[in-house]
């Protein structure tokens, strides 16, 4: 079953971070559950890489430092991190 088959109100707070020519994964699961999830009344915050591979985070040291300052930001939303 597809990720988004599992979401019901009160699933924790998530962001995914998904590259739009992932094969691996397609983009349209990210969507999917994106939109299911905020459907429910949970937050979801989808932060797309236009032509980015399944893991393209590993590739490219910006990208990934970028992806570490929204990670934070995200966590420190919800009061995880100071």
């Amino acid at each position: 079953t597809l990720p988004a088959h599992h979401v019901k109100k009160g699933t924790p707070p998530t962001i995914i971070f998904h590259g739009q020519a992932d094969t691996t994964v397609p983009y349209a699961t990210a969507e999917a559950f994106t939109r299911v999830m905020k459907a429910a009344g949970n937050r979801c915050e989808l932060d797309i890489n236009d032509g980015g591979a399944h893991g393209y985070l590993m590739r490219d040291k910006t990208l990934f430092d970028d992806t570490m300052k929204k990670t934070d930001a995200f966590l420190k939303s919800l009061g995880l991190l100071d």
